[in-house]
C-alpha cells in the first residue's frame, strides 16, 4: 500500500534493478515492485492526460515515464485490481 511517507532512497539502484511489478491489492491504479533494499510504487496514469506511468519518489516528487527502465516489468494481469482495493485518487492525493 502506497502512502505519502513512502520514498525511494536510492534512485540509481531502483532504475537499474530487475523488478517485476504487480497490482497493489490495496490501491487501485498502483503497482508494487521490490528491489533487494526498497519497495517501489508506480501509479498507472490517466493516459493521454498524464504520462503512462509515474514512480512515486517521495517528498511530493514523481518520475513520469512512458517506457519503463530496461529491467522493469509492468504488466497488469487479466483480473486487474481486486474489488476491495481503495478507489483511485487524483495524482498526488493519498488515502492516508
Amino acid at each position: 500500500m502506497v502512502n505519502r511517507s513512502s520514498e525511494i532512497t536510492d534512485l540509481e539502484e531502483a532504475l537499474g534493478a530487475i523488478v517485476v511489478f504487480t497490482e497493489d491489492a490495496d490501491d487501485s491504479s498502483w503497482m508494487i515492485g521490490r528491489t533487494p533494499r526498497q519497495t517501489l510504487h508506480v501509479r498507472l496514469g490517466d493516459f493521454p492526460d498524464e504520462e503512462m506511468w509515474s514512480l512515486w519518489l517521495g517528498h511530493d516528487r514523481w518520475m513520469d515515464f512512458t517506457q519503463p527502465p530496461e529491467g522493469w516489468t509492468l504488466q497488469i494481469s487479466d483480473k486487474g485490481w481486486p474489488d476491495t482495493a481503495r478507489r483511485r485518487l487524483p495524482k498526488g492525493q493519498f488515502h492516508n
